[in-house]
């Protein structure tokens, strides 16, 4: 994750700024919270999604990979006793503490094996808690300019994927475009997964 610690600091941008409200308003649009809850951020990366989310925690962790990202996460919520950070691998993430929304947004084409990731977040999750995975549908490679520097492995998901990925983990789930996203003339679409148990 070396490229995201060299461009960490100027991440946020207006552009990804106001996407990302724009993204997470979507996503948060989807799903019926009517209490405060335990949210869990996975690859949080500034906190530009999750943090869109704190109106409806109870207490929200943050968790990534990303020096760099971190420290602006860290830097954001320096003032916040209910925002939490993890620097590291989501399987070195030692905590009793279970979540009742795990929230990751553009980040499981950056794994080799999502569905493996997914089993691990669904340890972290309450018995009744959802997993909510925004990201790009099936692609063409053109997303990404670069995409082996940005450490991309999947270029998109399909319905069909996330469903084997809910199978292979014993959890249910929905597949819904949420977004469009124009980009090197072209458009390219997002998903929103809801995994529950």
């Amino acid at each position: 994750m070396n490229h995201f610690n060299k461009i960490a600091n100027d991440w946020d941008s207006p552009e990804k700024i106001k996407f990302m409200q724009i993204l997470a308003k979507k996503t948060i649009d989807q799903i019926s919270i009517k209490n405060k809850v335990s949210i869990l951020d996975f690859g949080c990366g500034t906190g530009l999604f999750g943090l869109e989310f704190s109106h409806l925690a109870s207490n929200l962790v943050g968790v990534d990979t990303s020096e760099g990202m971190i420290e602006v996460f860290n830097q954001k919520t320096k003032d916040k006793s209910n925002i939490f950070s993890f620097n590291g691998d989501i399987k070195d993430f030692k905590t009793n503490l279970k979540f009742d929304l795990i929230i990751s947004s553009m980040t499981f084409h950056h794994l080799e094996k999502p569905e493996f990731t997914l089993g691990l977040l669904k340890k972290h999750l309450t018995t009744k808690g959802q997993i909510l995975i925004v990201d790009l549908t099936t692609e063409d490679g053109t997303f990404h300019p670069n995409s082996k520097e940005m450490g991309v492995h999947h270029h998109g998901f399909s319905k069909q994927e996330i469903k084997l990925w809910a199978s292979e983990n014993n959890l249910n789930s929905t597949y819904t475009i949420i977004n469009s996203i124009e980009k090197n003339d072209k458009r390219f679409d997002q998903f929103l997964s809801v995994f529950t148990p």
